[in-house]
Parts: C-alpha cells; structure tokens; sequence
C-alpha cells in the first residue's frame, strides 16, 4: 500500500496504517542515524519528533560487522520495551531489523535496502559528519549481502521520492505489498519533510483513532 502523503491528510494516513500495526502499545520513540552520522538531540529530525514523545537514540560505529551494530543498538534500547524504531538511512534498515526482532513498531524513512550496494562506495578510510576519522572494510560491507531489508515486521516507510541517493524506486520495489509507504514528493535523501512525518507518526502510534474528525 501506497500513500502520497501530500495528498492525504495525517488523520487519513493514520485510519490506513492502523489496522496494519497490531500491539503498538508505544511510549517513546528510539531514533537510528544514518552512517558516519551520530545521535544529537538538536538535529531537526530528532527536535521535530520531540514534539510527538521524548526520543532515546546512540551513536553506533558501522564500520563494524552488521551484528555487531545490531548489539549495539539493541544494549542501548534494552532498558525500555515500549519502543517505536524510527531510522533514516541505514538507521531505517536497521530500524527495521531492530523493530521486527525485538516485536516493536518501526518507521524506516529513506531506507538504506540493499546496504552492500550504497555502502560500497565508502570502503577504506574516510570522515564521519562530526569529523571523525574511520576505515570500513570490504568485508564488513559483504555481509550485509546475507542479510535482506526486513519487511515482515509491524513498520511502515516514508519516502521522499527526490531522493538521489538511495532510488526511491528501487525501495518501492523491495518493499511491495508488505509493508505501508508514504511517499512525499521531491526532497531528499536527507529526508526533507519530517515535521510532515511526525504528525503521521503521532496520529498512528500515539494516538488512538477517533471517528467524526473535521
């Protein structure tokens, strides 16, 4: 199921993805960042969920191997079990790892679907956004090949179809009929049209359904 979040309003969007979602009993968000990206909770990603429920997050090293990354992510989140998983990028790949293991509701946004593809191009050594230096090795980014974008969970994905660094198509197509898509149209793979998301992430996991709604 698709859903052009410009063209439907949240209340909408949340009566569809509902029915999908079954024990979203949710208290707060955990946020996933992308890579060589960190957790900062004045990003406007993060402010902007901030005004949906508090947000928890990490800063994981995904340089490391994927299950690695998963322990990490999964250590920090294990003092709480009332979790929806929200990632961007590879945080939505693994938000939608995290989400279907642990049996928690996830939002993927622009999700990193076939990470031994888009990683490849950073192999050997680079800079982080904050200026760390890292050295990713090919090995690291061959595993992912074992392990496909998770799409039998309690989630959803959003979109922007402007993306131009991970194919909103090609997610499209990964994604098929399993899983609920709003799609926002131009933006960016950075993900331009949050403030928009987040009043569909309140509507669906933090708000119970009213009908007769102007």
């Amino acid at each position: 199921m698709v859903i052009d979040g410009a063209k439907s309003s949240h209340h909408d969007i949340a009566d569809r993805i509902q029915p999908l979602i079954q024990n979203a009993n949710v208290d707060r968000i955990y946020y996933c960042d992308g890579f060589a990206s960190h957790f900062d909770s004045n990003k406007d990603k993060i402010r902007a969920l901030s005004a949906v429920t508090i947000v928890d997050g990490n800063t994981v090293d995904y340089t490391l191997p994927p299950h690695k990354v998963f322990e990490s992510f999964q250590k920090a989140m294990a003092i709480r079990r009332d979790y929806l998983v929200v990632g961007t990028s590879m945080g939505g790949f693994f938000a939608a790892w995290l989400g279907t293991e642990l049996g928690l509701p996830y939002v993927a946004i622009n999700p990193a679907v076939t990470p031994s593809h888009s990683l490849r191009k950073y192999i050997g050594e680079g800079s982080t956004h904050y200026g760390s230096r890292f050295i990713l090795r090919e090995e690291t980014v061959e595993a992912y090949n074992a392990l496909p974008f998770r799409t039998d969970g309690q989630g959803i994905v959003a979109l922007d179809m402007g993306d131009k660094v991970i194919d909103p198509q090609v997610t499209l197509e990964v994604v098929g009929d399993t899983l609920p898509v709003v799609t926002f149209p131009g933006g960016s793979h950075r993900f331009d049209h949050m403030h928009e998301l987040a009043v569909v992430v309140r509507s669906t996991f933090f708000r119970s359904p009213r009908r007769g709604r102007p």
